[in-house]
């Protein structure tokens, strides 16, 4: 019986540590956007990583084509940009599902309408995958799209 708890303890005790290594990548990976360092956000990304955008429902593949689609995505026309864990953050194996709050002012284009400085800042959920040696495999986001062109009015 002694040997079965020790053992459960073991296995939780791991458990544990890839929670927190999982959890530690994703602050840091966190914090290289909030740095607004693309060459620093790339490196978190394994060889073949995939990033899934609901909103557009779209995959792409592949580190420096997920680097430049996610960076222009978020970054390319909100040079103010702000991503924060807001909410509850779950881990399981080496997922891990977190809330985040997006936001920043606006200035370019969004389809034919130009837009100047409108500020906003958008709800969503994404899950990111981690690698053995910390490097992100997946990411997957999921957030409100309606509410980000209401908010810069090019949706009504």
């Amino acid at each position: 019986m002694n040997k079965i708890v020790a053992l459960i303890g073991v296995m939780l005790t791991t458990m544990q540590a890839n929670e927190s290594k999982i959890e530690q990548v994703l602050q840091d990976y966190m914090s290289a956007w909030s740095e607004h360092n693309i060459t620093k956000i790339e490196s978190y990304y394994s060889p073949n990583v995939i990033w899934y955008d609901l909103p557009s429902d779209s995959t792409t593949k592949g580190k420096a084509k997920v680097s430049k689609a996610i960076t222009d995505a978020f970054m390319g026309y909100v040079p103010d940009m702000f991503w924060i864990k807001s909410g509850d953050l779950f881990v399981s194996g080496n997922t891990i599902t977190y809330e985040w709050s997006y936001g920043g002012t606006f200035n370019g284009s969004w389809g034919d309408v130009k837009v100047e400085n409108k500020k906003f800042s958008i709800k969503g959920i994404s899950t990111t995958t981690i690698d053995k040696n910390g490097k992100i495999i997946a990411q997957k986001d999921y957030y409100d799209m309606y509410g980000f062109q209401k908010q810069l009015g090019v949706m009504r």
